[in-house]
């Protein structure tokens, strides 16, 4: 298991929940609470950064919005949104964009106090377990390739796990391995043999283990005869133009601040991987919401089985809501991260921040909150 004994952090959590939409969910989870700390705002703007236009697919329905009212009050809409990342003093990036008439884009908040550089379009972030969704599709690309299946049990990969012959490669992209986590484990030498864990007893119920995912990512090195980072590189970061992600820090990534205690944690080199590892910015995921739901990147058969939720709603790599969006919500190191898109592309919302204390999903229920005069 030598990809397996990557060295791993001290402190780290990421982790996709269940979450509240407008019309599709009854879930109330409150705001998160903020740091009483004075935001800069760097204002928001509706630019023209958009992604792809509505197709004519069919998906479970998102509430019907009346699009010419809120077209006619873009501006009054943009401002409130505004307000709204002031007032809960979120820091970092928003993308809300409803049909092909509502587009919002506001950063807010410093990406580096030190140089006075604020939050931008052009800010790279970690983006936590929203990695997941990247790994599942180069799974299914290599599936598509005939070099491997999601049926193939790991002993096939790995011959002396006990466990190989019961664990499938659909176990571990739908979280029913029942494997433990092994983020956040205090003992160095259980953590950096996952597949070595004993199962428990409920290994067909879904239970969330980042050790899924790391254990997918030395799979797809032991398939291709590649690093993860370079499979991924060559087969959806170049052919999709995504630039802006990596693995590898850059001069556009934003500092992560912890807000009221300015302490240091310790990320070591490996730890995130295949689950929670990679760095991007908001051009980058439009262009990765177009490119998974167009047929760009995957076959309309690979697309039906990595978005068919499993248990608990959780797909390959993401959950899927009563409307048939998809989403995912991450909070790694300092980073926190949600995405949200509807397979037409009518809806889709993406919200970064290098802030602790600034919670993605409150934002996006505050903004659903500005939008229901608006509903049909």
């Amino acid at each position: 298991m030598k990809a397996l004994a990557k060295s791993l952090m001290c402190v780290a959590m990421a982790a996709c929940s269940a979450v509240a939409f407008t019309g599709c969910d009854n879930d109330s989870e409150s705001s998160a609470t903020t740091a009483p700390q004075t935001t800069n705002s760097t204002g928001a703007s509706t630019q023209g950064l958009t992604a792809a236009p509505a197709t004519a697919d069919e998906v479970p329905t998102n509430p019907a919005y009346n699009f010419t009212k809120l077209k006619q009050d873009t501006d009054s809409i943009t401002a409130k949104f505004d307000n709204t990342l002031v007032a809960s003093k979120f820091r970092g990036t928003v993308y809300y964009k409803l049909g092909n008439d509502f587009e919002y884009i506001g950063n807010n908040g410093y990406a580096d106090k030190g140089s006075h550089t604020y939050n931008s379009l052009n800010t790279n972030y970690y983006i936590g377990s929203l990695t997941k969704q990247f790994t599942a599709a180069a799974v299914m690309i290599l599936q598509e390739q005939d070099k491997l299946s999601t049926d193939d049990t790991l002993d096939k990969y790995y011959p002396d796990y006990k466990y190989g012959s019961d664990i499938t490669i659909r176990n571990l992209l739908t979280m029913t391995t029942g494997l433990p986590d092994y983020l956040g484990k205090s003992d160095e030498s259980v953590r950096a043999n996952a597949p070595q864990y004993d199962i428990n007893n409920d290994e067909e119920n879904y239970s969330y283990s980042n050790s899924d995912y790391f254990i997918l990512g030395d799979i797809i090195e032991k398939v291709s005869g590649k690093s993860y980072e370079e499979f991924l590189k060559e087969n959806i970061f170049e052919p999709l133009e995504m630039t802006s992600t990596t693995f590898e820090s850059t001069d556009q990534l934003a500092t992560g601040y912890q807000d009221i205690f300015d302490d240091e944690w310790n990320i070591y080199p490996g730890v995130a991987y295949s689950s929670t590892g990679l760095i991007s910015n908001l051009s980058d995921l439009l262009k990765w919401t177009d490119a998974i739901t167009g047929s760009e990147l995957l076959s309309a058969k690979s697309k039906e089985e990595m978005f068919t939720p499993y248990k608990s709603s959780f797909a390959y790599g993401l959950y899927v809501d009563d409307c048939g969006n998809y989403y995912c919500d991450a909070a790694f190191y300092r980073f926190n991260a949600r995405i949200v898109f509807a397979q037409d592309q009518s809806k889709v919302f993406i919200a970064f921040s290098n802030y602790t204390q600034s919670n993605p999903k409150a934002v996006n229920k505050n903004l659903d909150e500005i939008l229901k005069p608006y509903l049909k």
